[in-house]
């Protein structure tokens, strides 16, 4: 029932009219038909003592399958001695129930203050007048609370029970920095309808219990004025708690964003600080006969310490950035209905020493749900690779058709964006993609980009999302995995909307006129991916980025502690040299100019952090430093902390989203090796940088063997999707 379903009995004195404010009790359910009529009861009873405002009920039910909103409807036809409404809805979680009842009550029933209050009777009704007291001595926010003097939690409640109440609280106090609220996750509150009207309710970013916390954070920050008042929260006594892992999830993820949201005065405050901290040192030395070397040390380590807080801090936000709100999230969805193919597509497939995996790529890069006269496939091999062409040419005889073309070049350099420039020299289709040897392709991207790029004329390049498979090959592999996971589902949309964008390696779509005006790649960078991607967004090319779980190309992560770090040596230093090569110096904004420095040279920043760690520890035991400086020292670590819980959310996300089998041995042994995981990355940062420095350009190959492959075949991760086409 969308529009709502009301009885009104208007309040008059027949001897003079009185105004009197407006208070609506909204109450989301979801089977709750034990409840809801005992509650409505309660209620009305406790209304009959209150005289100074006109209360109303509005239960807003999500469809209950028990028939709860039938019985208020039933229910609501006999006259109390207030107003009851029902407003009925799909089930989206209790944020957006609360928002839709919140929109209804003051559009709909014009009320001044709204009440929040669970079903299940857990809270109080005869503590209502207590409320209204507090909103007529000025408050605007009042809090049911459990947690200041006088209020309580059920004696009865678990020790998992309880902490689950009690961490939450210190996640929305200490993470999210509600400090002077005790109680953040309280569902009893009454709150006034001119700080709803300032708050943009559909941008809060949350579906489920974080409501409330997120709720609350914009109420503090327009300066609502906020009392807490004790409550004796009470147990169910009937039907089932509602939250889920889930919600938990979502809450968590959502301390940080609200953290992350006050991060601009905190980054004014660090470099303030770095800046204060050098010049309090140069004027401490100045003039005198002897350096304290000591000092000069500590200083130095404290500066640097506040660089890589910095950094880390951006690094949170980046990864957290598609969370923040609702409209990114929707960035990631591909469309539900297909229009007709009319794009062409050319598949550049570079292979090298391949032997075990290619065969399968080019069959599934074959079977793509698309027409085969707008489709054509460039397999490119360098002249001495015979084992991987004899491969190549079995499976061209066995598909037999001409659409499958086979490309030996025999110059140098031999690397991938050689071999690219070759295979884009024969194309002749209007979109350019690239996938490598070992990719598993869904069938139907080609429908998906020919959709999108229909309906986003002005968008020259698509990266679609890839993601590695294999979480639980090696103790690295789930670290390498959230990598990627993070890298296209959020870090990406960030780079594509400040518009400095160092593209994937594979499943990016270009149009093919573009890599024809800059002569396409640079044959000797080592990580053309992010050159490409530079070069084109420097010219103001429009790039769009798409990670939807069905369509990310799937591929496995490197098998050997050996291949992993010459994978990535052989980034960093790509990245190094196209930092070199100062393209980015053609961005037209400086922001643009300053991120391109960063994410260029934020290898090496890793590695002298990680390296630093040691060093930080022993001087806070070693030199009695004072309280400010030892919390310095340590905050990269304590923001490492961080980093490690958020990916542990992720890595959880990844499992549940592409249905492989949950193990808690992987979330311990990531637990475990996060920290040997950053030194590997330091080792490779350095080994890059050292590479660099003595002129070893040669490309370093990683040993493909299929692993994604196989968990294909034991967990059933194809997902299966029949979309409508239309005309």
């Amino acid at each position: 029932m969308s529009e709502g379903l009301s009885v009104v009995i208007p309040t008059y004195n027949k001897k003079k009219r009185i105004h009197r404010k407006k208070v609506c009790i909204i109450i989301p359910t979801y089977n709750e038909k034990e409840n809801i009529t005992k509650l409505i009861d309660a209620l009305l009873d406790v209304f009959k003592d209150i005289k100074n405002f006109e209360m109303s009920i509005l239960v807003v039910d999500d469809n209950s399958p028990d028939g709860t909103g039938k019985i208020v409807k039933k229910y609501s036809i006999s006259p109390p001695h207030c107003q009851i409404h029902l407003l009925s809805g799909k089930k989206e979680g209790l944020g957006k129930a609360y928002i839709r009842g919140f929109n209804y009550a003051i559009k709909k029933l014009k009320a001044d203050f709204v009440f929040e209050m669970d079903a299940d009777f857990s809270h109080n009704p005869s503590d209502i007048p207590r409320f209204l007291e507090a909103v007529e001595n000025g408050y605007d926010f009042v809090i049911g609370s459990r947690y200041v003097e006088g209020g309580s939690i059920p004696n009865n409640w678990g020790i998992v029970r309880k902490l689950n109440s009690k961490v939450g609280n210190i996640f929305a106090r200490f993470i999210a920095g509600l400090y002077p609220i005790k109680d953040c996750t309280a569902g009893y509150r009454c709150i006034s309808a001119k700080i709803i009207k300032k708050i943009d309710l559909e941008n809060l970013n949350a579906t489920g219990y974080s409501f409330s916390m997120n709720f609350l954070y914009e109420a503090i920050r327009i300066k609502a004025k906020v009392k807490e008042i004790p409550v004796d929260f009470i147990d169910r006594k009937f039907g089932e708690s509602k939250i889920g892992f889930s919600d938990i999830k979502e809450f968590i993820i959502n301390s940080f964003i609200l953290r992350l949201k006050k991060s601009q005065k905190i980054l004014l405050l660090i470099i303030t600080s770095i800046f204060l901290e050098c010049l309090l040192f140069s004027i401490g030395t100045i003039g005198l006969e002897q350096i304290n070397f000591s000092k000069l040390l500590i200083d130095f380590y404290i500066a640097i310490s506040l660089l890589m807080s910095v950094q880390c801090l951006m690094n949170l936000y980046m990864t957290l950035y598609i969370w923040e709100t609702p409209e990114r999230m929707e960035r990631n969805k591909s469309p539900k209905k297909f229009l007709k193919p009319k794009k062409s597509f050319s598949i550049l497939l570079p292979a090298r020493n391949e032997e075990q995996v290619i065969g399968n790529t080019i069959q599934g890069l074959y079977n793509i749900n698309y027409p085969k006269n707008l489709m054509e496939i460039i397999v490119i091999c360098e002249k001495t690779d015979t084992g991987t062409i004899h491969q190549i040419r079995q499976k061209m005889n066995q598909i037999n058709d001409d659409i499958i073309k086979l490309v030996i070049f025999d110059d140098k350099p031999i690397n991938k964006p050689h071999g690219l420039n070759k295979g884009l020299a024969i194309a002749k289709n209007e979109v350019i993609t690239i996938y490598d040897a070992e990719d598993e392709v869904n069938p139907d991207i080609f429908n998906v980009i020919n959709t999108v790029m229909a309906q986003n004329k002005n968008v020259g390049i698509i990266q679609s999302g890839v993601q590695l498979m294999n979480y639980s090959s090696k103790w690295f592999s789930s670290h390498n995995v959230l990598e990627y996971y993070f890298w296209f589902k959020s870090r990406l949309h960030f780079h594509a909307d400040v518009g400095m964008v160092p593209l994937g390696g594979n499943s990016v779509f270009f149009k093919h006129k573009i890599l024809k005006e800059i002569n396409g790649w640079d044959e000797n960078c080592l990580t053309e991916d992010a050159d490409i991607g530079i070069r084109l967004s420097t010219k103001g090319i429009k790039t769009m980025v798409i990670y939807d779980d069905l369509y990310a190309t799937r591929e496995e992560a490197p098998d050997t502690i050996k291949s992993f770090i010459k994978q990535r040596t052989r980034w960093v230093q790509g990245f190094l040299q196209v930092f070199l090569k100062f393209d980015w110096l053609q961005y037209p904004k400086l922001s643009q100019k300053l991120l391109a420095v960063y994410i260029l040279l934020i290898p090496f920043l890793q590695a002298i952090m990680i390296l630093m760690l040691p060093v930080s520890l022993f001087m806070m035991f070693k030199f009695k430093l004072p309280i400010l400086s030892t919390i310095i020292l340590i905050l990269p670590v304590y923001l490492l902390f961080i980093q490690l819980t958020i990916s542990l959310i992720g890595l959880y996300e990844f499992i549940k989203i592409y249905k492989l089998r949950f193990n808690y041995l992987t979330f311990l042994v990531f637990v475990i090796t996060f920290f040997p995981y950053q030194w590997m990355l330091g080792i490779s940062a350095l080994r890059g940088l050292l590479r660099q420095i003595v002129g070893k350009n040669n490309w370093e190959k990683t040993k493909h063997l299929g692993a994604h492959r196989n968990i294909y075949s034991s967990e059933k991760t194809i997902l299966e999707k029949t979309y409508e086409t239309a005309n």
